[in-house]
């Protein structure tokens, strides 16, 4: 420990311009790069190539080093059963793999919903876990959630089988563990039917995903609960953790739109729930005009300027004057004591733009946004700071990162890729006859903002760390875009400081640090880079 101190504060002594900064002058069009001058988003990737299947309701999830995991459903064409297959990339989504393929013999049968998870900070204990709700009816089914071992894919548990279920989402802790878990928690959210009155049901596990051992009802209504949305929320000042929960209150089964309500648990991880709040009465305009919420939570060990954690949910509000929808939502930047919630104006342009997708990257504090725009057949990503000082000025990472534009529901869906500290994203575009293909991009190392001027006020600093997932010496190298003063924090999996490096002022341009982690422990380690007015978040993955 001490020796990995020293060596830090020595290299970064004795800093060093290594690359000259790129030129941000252009003469043409300005779009998003690469450090080395190439497109933020490549080319898109074919998850399976499979064209007889109908691949839909695409999920990615990423593992603690770096693997990516996807799952697709569809029906088997030969007899009808609703099934579906999990995928793994090890290169960051280059290519896929098959990891499991799943049938299930219900005739006649689909799936209404599907989740996927990792756990763990090791192969030895990297676990994945699906949530699905496969059915032969088009309104409720079972709800069933499975664990295999990550690495090997060989069948572990099923956590749960419930009957009369609409939708379900799976969240989990294990980057920040919650306070009382053990060694981590994972949440689960559902909404379920009844002929006298609905539920929404939170379930929890404290042991590491071996079983549910806490069960809460969030909210009854004698109206439909269909979709749901959960996340993880911690900050600093709230290191015991909540699950931030959001979900849909409809008329009946046929009713198109709706109402958004959130609640979360407190005070801990496995609490009941707070009493819910009706967003979409915060704006008349969308009252009973919402369906499709999202959310997404701050987690990490840095308060937001609240000194509370930021919560974000999104949904499609439907425009009758205009026969349209567009994106919409709220932001709370003291979720855990308030709902003061906060409007998020998004793109007010002419355009039909829905199926929203919201998550949180701890890396960088950013909430990254993508949705489907169909009158021009995009797929956008974004990104907003987490303490929301500009709510209605997304940064704009690609105005469209899909290719193809063979698109009807593609339903996008952004995720954390662990490895490379930024989003990925799948979605299902059309294929032959009609069936769904599924679909894999994502922003790799670096991304900037479309204007240049934006950029360098926003990214004050990048860096690059080499190798990650480290065995033993790594190189962090950073470069700032004007001169500041910077100090360091190193903090372990449950939010311990281990060490503080004192402040020291840098000057504009790139620097390097080389950093020995050859005494430490395998498992994920945050370095926190802070000067007076930002903070920076870089995850490092110690294996053996």
């Amino acid at each position: 420990m001490k020796k990995f101190f020293l060596l830090f504060i020595l290299a970064s002594l004795s800093t060093f311009i290594g690359i000259r900064a790129q030129s941000t002058g252009s003469s043409g069009p300005v779009i998003p790069l690469q450090k080395n001058g190439s497109p933020v988003f490549g080319n898109d990737v074919v998850m399976h190539d499979l064209p007889d299947q109908n691949q839909r309701q695409v999920a990615i999830c990423s593992a603690f080093n770096g693997w990516l995991y996807a799952l697709y459903t569809y029906i088997e064409p030969n007899f009808g059963m609703a099934s579906l297959t999990i995928l793994r990339s090890t290169d960051n989504g280059s290519n896929w793999s098959v990891f499991k393929d799943i049938h299930y013999p219900l005739n006649n049968s689909e799936f209404l919903s599907a989740d996927i998870i990792t756990t763990g900070d090791s192969l030895s204990n990297l676990k994945l876990y699906f949530a699905v709700v496969v059915s032969n009816s088009p309104i409720h089914g079972q709800c069933i959630v499975n664990r295999y071992n990550g690495e090997t894919g060989v069948y572990e548990n099923t956590l749960l089988e419930e009957p009369w279920v609409y939708q379900v989402a799976i969240s989990n802790d294990f980057m920040y563990p919650a306070a009382n878990s053990n060694p981590y928690s994972i949440g689960l959210l559902y909404s379920k039917y009844s002929n006298q009155m609905d539920s929404i049901i939170f379930r929890a596990s404290g042991n590491g995903g071996l079983s549910f051992n806490n069960r809460n009802i969030v909210a009854v209504s004698v109206k439909r609960f269909h979709k749901v949305a959960l996340c993880y929320g911690r900050s600093h000042s709230k290191s015991s953790g909540r699950y931030f929960a959001a979900w849909e209150e409809k008329e009946d089964f046929t009713s198109t739109t709706g109402h958004i309500f959130t609640s979360h648990s407190d005070p801990n991880f496995n609490s009941p729930f707070t009493t819910p709040v009706k967003l979409d009465s915060i704006d008349p305009s969308a009252l009973n005009n919402a369906r499709n919420p999202v959310i997404a939570c701050q987690f990490n060990t840095v308060d937001n300027d609240s000194s509370d954690l930021t919560e974000v949910v999104l949904f499609d509000k439907f425009i009758p004057s205009e026969n349209r929808f567009n994106i919409a939502g709220y932001f709370n930047k003291r979720s855990t004591i308030t709902n003061h919630f906060n409007n998020i104006p998004f793109n007010s342009a002419p355009g039909n733009r829905q199926e929203v997708s919201v998550n949180f990257n701890p890396f960088d504090s950013k909430f990254m946004v993508t949705y489907y725009d169909s009158t021009t057949q995009k797929l956008p990503f974004v990104v907003n700071d987490f303490n929301m000082a500009s709510p209605d000025n997304w940064q704009v990472v690609s105005p469209a990162y899909n290719d193809a534009t063979d698109l009807t529901t593609p339903y996008p869906r952004v995720a954390l890729n662990i490895g490379q500290q930024q989003g990925a994203v799948t979605w299902a575009r059309e294929g032959i006859g009609g069936n769904g293909v599924a679909m894999f991009d994502a922003p790799y190392h670096f991304y900037t903002g479309i204007n240049p001027d934006n950029e360098q006020k926003s990214d004050w600093l990048r860096l690059l760390v080499l190798p990650n997932p480290v065995k033993s010496e790594m190189t962090v190298t950073f470069e700032l875009a004007d001169t500041r003063l910077l100090s360091f924090e190193l903090v372990n999996s449950i939010g311990q400081s281990l060490k503080t490096v004192p402040g020291q002022t840098y000057s504009t341009g790139w620097h390097q640090l080389n950093l020995d982690m050859s005494t430490f422990l395998p498992g994920i380690y945050t370095l926190i880079c802070k000067n007076k007015d930002h903070i920076k978040i870089f995850k490092i993955i110690k294996v053996q």
